[in-house]
């Protein structure tokens, strides 16, 4: 009797729920982490799930994590609108500050020299594409997409530069760019440049980005090449030895045996129970019987 206590025992340690509501406390009892209450056996837990009390609980938790979420999203909209407002009102004193400078001194005596210039500039416009794709080494067919391809700069500003003698301070500096962004981009245009002129062919098509279109894989076998024997080769499973089909024998024979255990003792519970319902059905009518009894004798 023992034994079999023991292994249904075991039994039951091993037939545990695996559900994300399902836990159990140090005892081994089980419990719902939602309704926090414990449910006697295994088989009553669908039963428990499909109870209203349990729906009721669900719903309630997730009324309140939609309010959370609604909350956090409130939040972040209104830490957004704050850096957009912060964003335009950087944006509005910006083109103050320049515009102010713009009405210095120093840049009115420039405007002369700021004229000649863009006379210039828009006079050798026709020849700017030849310097342009002459300056690059790369080839027309170089980039997949041309809209990835890097946008390069001419040099006719240098040229210019290079032609005309040393000018005054104002001029100069009429001719500079405006902001720390400028002299960088125009740095990295020059260091592209050199890179691309001494670049190793092979290695410039090594570093090229290569884009495609996506492609659906299909797990089909069909159109795939066959085996030796004109089809498709397939590993066949080795064959179980006289012990495994021995032992998987005998663990059927135990769950069997373990199932059977478990309806006898689920059967005898409910006998129990009945039983118990029938010896509380006769107590209460003793009880009435006695009553009417008492009633019925003359005082």
């Amino acid at each position: 009797m023992a034994d079999v206590r023991a292994l249904l025992k075991s039994k039951r340690q091993e037939a545990r729920i695996s559900h994300p509501y399902a836990t159990y406390t140090t005892s081994g009892q089980l419990k719902c982490s939602i309704c926090a209450s414990i449910v006697k056996h295994a088989s009553a837990w669908e039963g428990h799930l499909g109870s209203k009390a349990h729906r009721t609980n669900i719903l309630r938790l997730r009324e309140e994590e939609r309010r959370r979420q609604d909350v956090l999203l409130a939040k972040e909209r209104e830490a957004e609108q704050l850096e957009e407002q912060e964003g335009e009102e950087e944006e509005e004193l910006v083109p103050q500050e320049v515009k102010g400078k713009r009405k210095s001194p120093s840049s009115v005596e420039a405007d002369g020299s700021h004229v000649d210039k863009k006379r210039k500039v828009d006079g050798a416009q026709p020849a700017l594409p030849k310097a342009a794709s002459s300056s690059s080494s790369f080839p027309a067919d170089f980039f997949s997409d041309p809209n990835h391809a890097p946008v390069l700069l001419s040099e006719v500003d240098e040229d210019e530069d290079e032609d005309k003698p040393p000018a005054e301070p104002t001029k100069s500096k009429s001719q500079e760019p405006t902001s720390v962004v400028d002299l960088e981009y125009e740095r990295f245009q020059r260091e592209l440049l050199a890179s691309a002129a001494t670049a190793d062919p092979s290695e410039t098509f090594a570093r090229a980005t290569v884009y495609a279109e996506p492609v659906i894989v299909s797990t089909e076998t069909a159109g795939l090449p066959a085996g030796a024997g004109g089809a498709v080769e397939v590993q066949q499973a080795p064959e179980p030895t006289e012990e495994e089909i021995r032992l998987k024998k005998e663990q059927e024979e135990r769950e069997l045996i373990m199932d059977r255990l478990l309806e006898e003792e689920r059967a005898q519970e409910d006998a129990d129970t009945r039983v118990q319902m029938l010896k509380n059905k006769l107590e209460g009518l003793r009880k009435r019987r006695e009553a009417k009894r008492t009633k019925a004798k003359p005082s």
